[in-house]
């Protein structure tokens, strides 16, 4: 997740206290009552018992288990590794939520914004929590019916389902991957829940929130969904999918008016996306499909090497060792010499930057959902915790040091999350695929014309394989007619689809694909920034390397990048050289919209199998008839008039040249793309200033600004807009171009591959 501009000025200014916005409503207030004040006992209290007919997590964790051992895996380290998925919170990573719920939750918060998940909890009711946020309730949890002993209304686990230590993992807070701890800082003398909600930081909670991966991973089962998407039971879910449902913007934006920048940030954050830069911020809002992952064991034999530095190595070496793994091990299998090693890795991330292998990139996103926060503040390139320091540093990123820091302690959150790893991956092993053909409503959707499907699989051979299948053709000729009935041959053997990744899990250019370019652009990978030390020399290397960023015309012709501000295609920007992973198709008539923005096909919050193949028809459909996208009306924009947040007062302190101007809170029109103002570096705060200025004054001098304020202020917006536009970190805006590679083909074998498929 990502601070981008407007946020991290808002952060700025309520940080330094410059001034305070306007209230905004609030959710439901709890109550507490008197009694609470001064009690001492701390005691978890159950809901209802558990009902004969009705499964809990233990079942679910037995039962798969079991299918996992039917798989050749291991079935106690399959359910252990469940228990990390879902439950683990890294160790302290409640102490980051924590933070933030005390940083954006008082009073003098510009962005209205409320990073404070206990409040998540509390204001939203169960019933309402998928409609609104698209967030899974826990089938172990109910609504409370009363207040608890701290005067809040929160879900309590069934009486019976608690299966592990509490120490631990926590309670279930009735959110799946939202758990509950008790907070060592809780006085109970001093407790009022009011006062928490009027200002966090004015009083401890008796309970602390942490997050653990099942809260963006864990999905509704596609072949079993449920009939209640708000009251789901175990047999609805499956653990790695990925949740195609959550708002996770608007997780964090429940309250904001619609006149505010940030609302349109928030709003506009497709589906089943996550801004896994939001706070480690590369300034280019990037939000990226939430991954579902599926047969890894063939995954891994995809990997291929690449090259890390000597102390990558013996990082490696000692986190291997540390966790019980071989150093030959597919994860990440080391190589080359002590002074040139490689490493034999899958690419995890959508822009193939988390090339360290599968342990590395698995605590990363520990890291990333706030393990070891104290340390990771201090390589962001805004801290607001010490925005001094940020302002100092010219808000240039710092690395997060695990070769030199944060691995030293063997008993550290990082190096407790490492041991776990390598029982979470053999659990991650065990998901294959959804086919439709397995659920009995499903294979109504299906053809079973054998004329249709072959049509198929050759448009598939001739078209997707080479990027889309992790099998290859044995002895592929070398002339092009050759490979061509190589591939057509494989695609129709009857086990082609059986441990396919239907991937080939390697990187390729933006400039090829030609997709929207913001995700392939963020640098939080390169020498350096945040995750630096996690990511190849290989990599980085590539990146190095500069590129002009283009769009194509109906013809596949290179043209400049499209111009919101001109609506003519008139933008010439140059970047490093961006990359894509090839995603897998698994199971992808379960999963739509595409593209790695969920930009392409229509979105529907219901998650039968009926919306799901409506919403695949309708992505396919864009997808090899791109004349029927959304292209320019694809790009984000503010739905009326929007105000960004007052930091003039702060600036006037910052920037001397202000002296003597009276500034007015800046505005901009409906319509504006939201991205013109999400996707700028901080430090460019001082230059917008000036174009406003400029452009008010159009060449008279700044003793004359008060006179045209008034007159001109929309000339001094145009300018600044301009300004905007010059400085963008990715000037990309078009959301759902490229991918065009079925285009040219005749109706007929469109809808043939659309059948086809269906069956992956």
């Amino acid at each position: 997740m990502k601070l981008t501009f407007v946020l991290i000025l808002s952060l700025v200014a309520s940080t330094l206290g410059f001034s305070q916005a306007p209230k905004s409503a609030e959710g439901p207030r709890q109550k507490a009552s008197a009694s609470v004040l001064g009690l001492s006992s701390y005691d978890y209290e159950f809901g209802r018992p558990l009902r004969p007919d009705e499964h809990n997590y233990l079942w679910y964790r037995t039962t798969h288990a079991k299918e996992a051992a039917e798989m050749g895996l291991d079935p106690k380290a399959v359910a252990d590794g469940m228990d990390t998925w879902h439950w683990w919170v890294g160790v302290d990573n409640p102490g980051f939520w924590r933070d933030l719920a005390n940083l954006t939750g008082g009073k003098h918060n510009f962005t209205n914004l409320k990073l404070d998940l206990l409040r998540v909890i509390l204001t939203v009711p169960r019933a309402e929590r998928f409609k609104a946020l698209g967030l899974i309730n826990d089938p172990d949890a109910v609504a409370a019916t009363k207040p608890d002993q701290f005067g809040l209304m929160i879900d309590r686990m069934k009486d019976g389902t608690l299966t592990w230590d509490p120490e631990v993992f926590g309670y279930s807070s009735g959110i799946i991957g939202l758990q509950i701890f008790k907070n060592e800082k809780y006085n109970p003398k001093l407790w009022s829940l009011q006062k928490y909600l009027d200002e966090p930081k004015s009083v401890e909670p008796p309970y602390k929130i942490g997050m653990s991966c099942a809260f963006c991973h864990i999905g509704f089962n596609p072949l079993n969904p449920p009939a209640d998407p708000a009251e789901p039971t175990w047999e609805n879910l499956t653990s790695a999918i990925g949740n195609q449902y959550l708002r996770e913007g608007k997780v964090f934006g429940q309250h904001l008016p619609q006149s505010s920048i940030i609302y349109h940030y928030i709003n506009t954050q497709e589906p089943g996306t996550s801004e896994t830069s939001r706070f480690p911020t590369d300034s280019i809002n990037n939000p990226t499909v939430i991954n579902s992952i599926y047969r890894l064991k063939d995954r891994l034999t995809l990997a291929k090497e690449e090259r890390i530095t000597p102390a990558q190595k013996t990082m490696i070496e000692s986190m291997y060792k540390n966790a019980g793994v071989p150093l030959n091990s597919p994860i990440g299998a080391l190589g080359g010499t002590d002074t040139e090693p490689t490493l034999k890795v899958p690419h995890i991330l959508t822009d193939g930057s988390d090339s360290l292998g599968v342990l590395v990139a698995s605590v990363r996103v520990y890291v990333n959902e706030g393990m070891m926060y104290k340390d990771w503040y201090s390589a962001w390139p805004v801290n607001p915790f010490n925005i001094k320091d940020s302002f100092k540093r010219g808000f240039t990123p710092g690395e997060f040091d695990i070769i030199g820091k944060e691995r030293k302690d063997p008993n550290s959150p990082w190096m407790q999350t490492e041991r776990r790893m390598p029982n979470m991956a053999t659990f991650l092993e065990s998901y294959d695929s959804f086919p439709l053909a397995h659920s009995a409503s499903g294979k109504k959707f299906l053809t079973n014309d054998k004329d249709i499907l072959t049509k198929g699989k050759i448009v598939f051979a001739d078209n997707c394989a080479r990027c889309h299948s992790g099998k290859v053709p044995e002895n592929l000729p070398k002339d092009p007619e050759g490979q061509k009935q190589a591939w057509r041959a494989l695609v129709q053997k009857d086990d082609f689809l059986k441990n396919n990744y239907l991937s080939d899990d390697q990187r390729h250019s933006v400039l090829e694909i030609g997709t929207n370019a913001q995700r392939a652009e963020g640098t939080n990978a390169h020498g350096g920034s945040t995750w630096g030390q996690m990511s190849s020399q290989t990599y980085k290397d590539l990146r190095a390397v500069k590129m002009d960023l283009v769009d194509f015309d109906a013809q596949g012709k290179a043209i400049p990048l499209y111009n919101p501000l001109t609506g003519k295609h008139d933008i010439k920007w140059s970047g490093p050289t961006g990359y894509y992973r090839t995603p897998t198709l698994v199971s992808i008539w379960a999963t739509a919209p595409f593209l790695h923005n969920n930009a392409l096909g229509s979105y529907k919050a219901d998650p039968s199998i009926e919306a799901r193949i409506e919403s695949y028809n309708d992505a396919m459909t864009k997808m090899l008839w791109p004349e029927k996208r959304l292209g320019v009306k694809s790009i984000k924009v503010t739905s009326e008039d929007t105000s960004l947040p007052d930091i003039f007062p702060g600036l006037h302190n910052e920037l001397k040249s202000l002296d003597g101007l009276k500034l007015k809170l800046l505005e901009l029109p409906k319509g504006t793309p939201v991205n013109l103002a999400m996707s700028l570096n901080p430090k460019y705060a001082p230059e917008l200033v000036e174009a406003y200025i400029s452009g008010v004054l159009n060449g008279k001098p700044r003793t004359e600004f008060k006179n045209w304020i008034n007159r001109r202020r929309d000339a001094g917006i145009k300018a600044m807009v301009a300004k905007m536009l010059e400085l963008n970190s990715c000037p990309d805006f078009i959301e759902d171009r490229g991918h065009t590679y079925g285009a040219q083909l005749s109706d007929d074998e469109k809808k043939a591959l659309m059948e086809y498929v269906k069956y992956f």
